[in-house]
C-alpha cells in the first residue's frame, strides 16, 4: 500500500502480470474504495489494506466502480459481504453490466464472436471466475455529483466515457488529482517488468478522444490510473497526446488498409500498432470495432 496524501492511499496489486492500483480514500465521515479488482483481490489485497488502516465494515461508506471489467468489479460481491451497508455505485450507462456478471461477459468480452474474435473456453472460465458473484448496484452517477468525505473535503464524480459508455473518474480538487481508472490508456499497457503486455482497449473512439481532451485541460498536478504509473504535471498532457496519437494512427491505418473484416484487421494491423505479444493482436477488437462502427 502506498500513501499518496493524507487520507488517500493506493492498494497495489497485480492482475496477471500487469500492475493494479485501487485508490482508497479515508475522511472524517468514512472511507471510499474506487474499484474492487478481481474476485480474488478482496482477500488478497483489499481486506489486508483495510486491516492495515484499521478500517472497519462500518467505516466503508462507498464503493465506486469506474467501469465494467473483471479487474474493476470482480470484488464487488466480496466487499459488500464484508461491508453490507456500504453503497455500491457506478456510471448509469454501465449499471446493467455491473449488476450481472453474465451480462457483462456477454456484452463486453464475448461481443465479437460473430466476427470471429472470442476467448478460449479456458480463458472465458477464468474471466467468469474473476468476475465473482452477482452484486446489485445501489446507486448510479452521470457526472457532476459530489461525495463528501470530510467537512472540508469532497470528491467530484466525472463522466469519462470511451472505454465504456458510463466510465467514471473521481476528481479530488483538494489534492489537484484525478483518479481516472482506465479512462485513457496511452498507447500500451506495460507489465510489471516494463514489457508491452496489452493494447489499448477503448470501445468508442470519438467519446474516448473527448474524454482525453477533457483530462488534458483540467488543472491537475497528478493523474492516477489503475494500471499505469502516476502522471505528474507535464506528464499528464504527454500521456493524453500519446493516447490521441494511438487512436488517430489506428484510424488512419484501418482506413488506408481498406480492411472491413474485424479479425483480419486485428491480425494485420496489430504488428504495426504495438510490440505486445502476438496473441494480443486480437485484443484490438475492442478498439478497431469502434473504428469500424461495429459497437
Amino acid at each position: 500500500m502506498k500513501k499518496l496524501f493524507d487520507g488517500v492511499y493506493l492498494l497495489e496489486g497485480q492482475v496477471g502480470r500487469r500492475p493494479l492500483y485501487l485508490p482508497l480514500f479515508r475522511g472524517d465521515y468514512g472511507a471510499l474504495l474506487l474499484d474492487t479488482g478481481c474476485a480474488e483481490h478482496v482477500d488478497k489485497l483489499i481486506l489486508p489494506g483495510f486491516t492495515e488502516l484499521d478500517i472497519s465494515p462500518a467505516d466503508l461508506r462507498f464503493v465506486i466502480n469506474t467501469h465494467p471489467d473483471t479487474d474493476h468489479v470482480g470484488g464487488n460481491g466480496g466487499v459488500k459481504t464484508w461491508a453490507p451497508h456500504a453503497l455500491l455505485g457506478c456510471g448509469d450507462a454501465d449499471r446493467e453490466a455491473i449488476d450481472d456478471p453474465e451480462v457483462l461477459f456477454r456484452s463486453r468480452y464475448d461481443a465479437y464472436r460473430p466476427f470471429g474474435v472470442f476467448y478460449s473456453e479456458e480463458i472465458a472460465a477464468n474471466m467468469r471466475r474473476d468476475l465473482g458473484k452477482a452484486q446489485p448496484v445501489d446507486l448510479t452517477f452521470r457526472g457532476g455529483e459530489r461525495i463528501r468525505l470530510s467537512a472540508d473535503w469532497d470528491l467530484e464524480v466525472l463522466y469519462l466515457p470511451g472505454h465504456s459508455k458510463g466510465h467514471l473518474g473521481l476528481l479530488d480538487r483538494r489534492h489537484r488529482t484525478l483518479f481516472g481508472g482506465d479512462a485513457i490508456q496511452g498507447s500500451v499497457y506495460l507489465d510489471v517488468s516494463g514489457k508491452p503486455a496489452l493494447c489499448p482497449t477503448y470501445l468508442y473512439p470519438e467519446t474516448y478522444l473527448q474524454t482525453c481532451q477533457l483530462i488534458e485541460h483540467l488543472d491537475l498536478d497528478y493523474y492516477v490510473s489503475c494500471h499505469w504509473p502516476i502522471k505528474k504535471a507535464r506528464e499528464i498532457p504527454e500521456f493524453c497526446q500519446e493516447t490521441r496519437a494511438f487512436v488517430e494512427r489506428a484510424g488512419i491505418l484501418l482506413r488506408d488498409s481498406g480492411i472491413t473484416d474485424l479479425r483480419k484487421a486485428c491480425l494485420e494491423l496489430g504488428p504495426r500498432l504495438g510490440q505486445w505479444p502476438d496473441p494480443v493482436h486480437l485484443e484490438l477488437a475492442y478498439a478497431l470495432a469502434g473504428h469500424l462502427g461495429l459497437q
